[in-house]
């Protein structure tokens, strides 16, 4: 028994120790381009912001674009992430226990990305522009590199992991965990902690909170939609 234990540690930490390598690897394939990604990204943003980038910090200049590619490593380094994580997991599980967690988890990863990509393409642009058009206009706005982003980053992670709620709420239904019909009784509590959750990860304004709690709810249907059949399938 002991044995058995200890070959299961010593699996698990090969496990994370391959997990921090790889994203040792992309962190350095990344960070020589972090000033250029650092760059296009305001620059990409720059036709919807009308603010001055500062360093009031000495170290901001190497501190920011440093957190930027660490950030960037993390989100390509996720599927190898994912993909360790149920290497160690899969010899305890059913073939089907395996093709479930594995179709999910891809699928997961995918919605993660979908949500970081729609933060960045839709959401900033939009939430940024609305921070210009509604104070006066002669007002400089200058802001810290460092302040702008965290902003970015942990507006991007909120949408990363908002958009799991399709695959927490088929797995709910998928495990048996609570039944559809149970689920659609919560309905207005769901809307409810959508908002509250767009009020957590977005900025004090209606317009990026809707932005978040909107899609989020509507993420929440899609999951209930999808998971219909599996629901019957596991009465029968």
């Amino acid at each position: 028994m002991s044995n058995g234990l200890a070959k299961h540690f010593l699996e698990l930490r090969n496990r994370v120790i391959y997990s921090l390598a790889f994203f040792a690897l992309c962190f350095i394939c990344i960070y020589p381009f972090n000033n250029f990604l650092f760059t296009d990204l305001v620059n990409f943003l720059d036709p919807f912001i009308n603010i001055e980038l500062i360093a009031v910090e000495v170290a901001s200049p190497f501190i920011v674009p440093f957190k930027l590619s660490a950030y960037l490593a993390a989100l390509v380094a996720m599927p190898f992430f994912l993909f360790q994580t149920l290497a160690f997991m899969s010899p305890g599980l059913y073939p089907q226990e395996r093709s479930v967690i594995f179709s999910r988890t891809i699928l997961g990863t995918i919605l993660f990305y979908s949500g970081v990509a729609f933060c960045l393409l839709v959401v900033l642009p939009n939430v940024l522009n609305f921070f210009q058009t509604v104070g006066p206009s002669l007002i400089k706005v200058s802001t810290d590199i460092t302040y702008f982003m965290n902003f970015v980053l942990s507006l991007s992670f909120g949408f990363g992991i908002a958009f799991q709620i399709p695959i927490i709420v088929n797995a709910l239904i998928g495990l048996n965990i609570a039944s559809k019909e149970t689920i659609k009784k919560y309905r207005g509590f769901v809307l409810v902690m959508c908002f509250v959750f767009g009020m957590i990860f977005t900025p004090p304004d209606i317009i990026s909170q809707f932005m978040m709690a909107i899609p989020m709810y509507i993420l929440f249907e899609t999951g209930l939609l999808f998971s219909y059949e599996k629901e019957k399938e596991s009465h029968s």
